[in-house]
């Protein structure tokens, strides 16, 4: 399939760094939407970025430089064939230290509304080498058919605080297809830290084995949307720091939820999470409200938060403290029904529901 999709975008794709529309003799436009094919795994940057060419000093077309030059031409698509694309160019320590964008260093920074499109999630995987988060999206981003792994955010979003995001950190309109967020690293949002202005639809994709203080696997700040998608086996630890008291730290294993715009799960699952402090699989608690007393949070709930639960399980998480497969706050959890829990801690009460002690192992 990749021999004769590389066949069909032909020779001046691969030579030129796109292909883009129009008579054979014109010009490309340098700001034009195009389509980039990657024809190398190594890393490199753009030679000249503004240029919308992908090419890099030796002549290829690298993921990164596909991505700089997708980055000036809005709409484009970045094709990347099999392969296993590490990034090898470690962060510029000098724009560590807040939201400094450096495509050239470091994660991939996807600027520009733009789509990844990979060979499938075990034939393309992006590996940041734990120098760094793998990606940055700051636009209408669409992602398919690879695996995001390796990541260890570097980059901090707020000056000498901690770091969001090990495989993505997303302050767009994201949306994964067919993707595996696996093996990244992170103070919050081990996974996908998505900032109080971002959306992401997540759909047949995994997010499993990442790791971080705050946050496992996901972090939604503002709107999500999971189907078929399976959230298992991240883990969240409490590092104790004294800038994080109480529920800022040690929650939501799975998924933590500290927005009020809606999120969803449909035909998903989310088990085997663990969370020192509470929430093992889930934990929703808009603008870190769980931080107040008990006292309080037990009798007053206005609900500000809503997780709507259909057909998904949620099952087999663990937590040190408190409820182990949901955890809320000032929030709400809808059952549309059709679900599965191991306890009672995600108020699976409507017509379908089922609670079963084994459910998960």
């Amino acid at each position: 399939m990749w021999t004769s999709r590389l066949a069909i975008l032909g020779t001046a794709a691969l030579s030129g760094g796109c292909l883009a529309a129009g008579p054979a003799a014109a010009q490309p436009d340098p700001v034009a939407a195009a389509t980039f094919v990657v024809t190398t795994t190594a890393d490199g940057a753009a030679a000249d970025p503004l240029a919308g060419e992908c090419r890099t000093r030796a002549g290829e077309c690298t993921l990164r430089a596909a991505i700089q030059a997708a980055d000036v031409r809005p709409g484009s698509t970045v094709i990347v064939p099999p392969g296993h694309y590490t990034l090898t160019i470690p962060p510029n320590l000098l724009n560590t230290e807040g939201p400094l964008v450096d495509p050239t260093t470091g994660d991939l920074d996807v600027t520009a509304d733009t789509t990844i499109i990979g060979a499938g999630q075990d034939e393309t995987v992006l590996d940041a080498g734990h120098r760094d988060r793998v990606l940055v999206t700051t636009a209408h981003v669409s992602i398919s058919g690879l695996t995001v792994t390796g990541g260890n955010a570097a980059e901090h979003e707020i000056p000498f605080y901690d770091t969001g995001g090990g495989g993505i950190a997303n302050s767009g309109k994201l949306r994964l297809d067919h993707v595996t967020v696996t093996g990244n690293a992170a103070d919050y949002g081990g996974g996908i830290f998505n900032i109080p202005i971002a959306d992401l639809v997540m759909t047949d994709s995994i997010i499993s084995g990442n790791y971080s203080g705050e946050a496992g696997g996901i972090r939604c700040d503002n709107t999500c949307a999971f189907t078929r998608t399976s959230i298992t086996d991240n883990h969240v630890i409490n590092p104790g720091r004294w800038y994080r008291p109480g529920g800022f730290a040690g929650r939501g294993g799975g998924l933590d939820i500290r927005g009020i715009g809606q999120v969803v799960l449909i035909d998903s699952i989310v088990t085997g999470n663990s969370a020192t402090d509470g929430g093992g699989g889930i934990n929703i608690a808009p603008a870190y409200l769980d931080t107040l007393p008990y006292q309080l949070t037990d009798v007053f709930d206005p609900g500000l938060g809503t997780l709507i639960l259909r057909g998904t399980t949620v099952a087999a998480n663990t937590s040190g403290l408190g409820e182990q497969n949901c955890k809320k706050v000032f929030a709400q959890i809808i059952s549309a029904g059709a679900n599965l829990g191991s306890d009672t801690s995600c108020d699976l009460t409507a017509t379908g529901d089922e609670i079963r002690p084994d459910a998960g192992r």
